[in-house]
């Protein structure tokens, strides 16, 4: 199993929040089987997740979703 790490993720526009949310979701519950994020534009979320799934958020758009490694 992949080392997990921390990241927070969040969206640069309401538009893109719009569009790619779902696929965002989508992405992060098949990883950590956290079904149920409740996030508004401009929300951050905190979650441990594998370097796989951190690269997936990162290349769905760039002007899209910004995704930060937190150091413990």
């Amino acid at each position: 199993m992949s080392e997990r790490k921390k990241i927070y993720y969040t969206y640069k526009s309401i538009e893109a929040w719009e569009k790619y949310d779902e696929e965002v979701r989508k992405i992060i519950t098949e990883d950590t089987d956290k079904g149920n994020l409740d996030l508004q534009p401009g929300v951050a979320a905190y979650l441990e997740v594998t370097p796989e799934t951190i690269k997936k958020l990162k290349d769905l758009n760039d002007d899209v979703v910004v995704v930060a490694e937190i150091e413990d």
